[in-house]
């Protein structure tokens, strides 16, 4: 467990296991806790660093600093504390407003980008439709449990299932500080085209088939968006695939890293 001081925020992390760097970067309803079925296995073979994302959880801010405009920064920063010059990058939703825009400024602090469930900053039309139907529908608190409508998001046969899960989910969600997605949207921190002339870090783009806060094929057209990125389909997900399939996952990860890193 360690901190980051800047001007404006206290940084939090973790740091579990020895060898290459990897990075896991949550989504709006996360924190470091949502990692929990990532941790144990990728320890095995990495040095694995989870971090709460500024607002979240025990990364602390005044709520006027609250913003994606800081993340990419942040992410440096707590790289930088821990003496990393390079990390394999793993983002829920998000997490991508802090790991796409440092791969396509600095893509020789990032050996490989793996994204998940995310419009992601990367600008089109088309995108930020998407992301604006998904940012309301989270300032509504209609995702990750909360409100009328929680199971927006989830293959509603995990839901089924997996109830304790679900609720969980809620839980870990409630020890963040408030958000406000349309910070998301903002022109400062879109990704246009022109900002990936020399993008060249190994991409794997993911999504779930029951993802119905974003779309099921969202993350098809963010791969578009991207130089070189590939796809993967979670079939049996929704907008979280890490938490809902969770070996699956796993083993995507495992192999997009073990091919990218070597």
């Amino acid at each position: 467990m360690s901190v980051v001081n800047k001007s404006d925020a206290t940084l939090y992390y973790e740091v579990t296991g020895e060898g290459f760097p990897v990075i896991f970067l949550h989504g709006g309803g996360g924190n470091t806790l949502c990692w929990f079925q990532q941790v144990p296995f990728f320890s095995q073979y990495y040095k694995v660093i989870t971090v709460d994302l500024r607002g979240f959880k025990n990364s602390r801010c005044d709520p006027a600093c609250v913003h994606t405009r800081y993340f990419p920064d942040d992410l440096r920063a707590v790289m930088d504390a821990e003496g990393i010059d390079r990390a394999a990058l793993v983002c829920q939703s998000l997490g991508a407003w802090a790991g796409l825009p440092l791969a396509a400024r600095a893509p020789e602090r990032v050996a490989s980008l793996f994204i998940t469930g995310s419009p992601t900053p990367a600008y089109s039309p088309e995108n930020w439709q998407v992301l604006k139907t998904a940012g309301d529908t989270f300032n509504q608190g209609k995702f990750g449990g909360t409100g009328r409508n929680g199971g927006t998001g989830w293959n509603r046969a995990f839901l089924e299932l997996n109830p304790e899960l679900f609720f969980l989910y809620s839980q870990i969600k409630r020890l963040n500080g408030p958000f406000d997605a349309c910070t998301m949207q903002d022109e400062e921190v879109k990704l246009y085209p022109r900002d990936f002339a020399s993008y060249r870090v190994p991409t794997l783009i993911g999504g779930g088939s029951h993802d119905d806060f974003l779309t099921p094929d969202s993350h098809k057209h963010v791969a578009t968006l991207i130089p070189g990125a590939e796809i993967y389909t979670f079939e049996n997900a929704g907008h979280s695939p890490y938490y809902e399939t969770p070996e699956e996952y796993n083993k995507v990860l495992y192999e997009f890293l073990r091919n990218t890193l070597n």
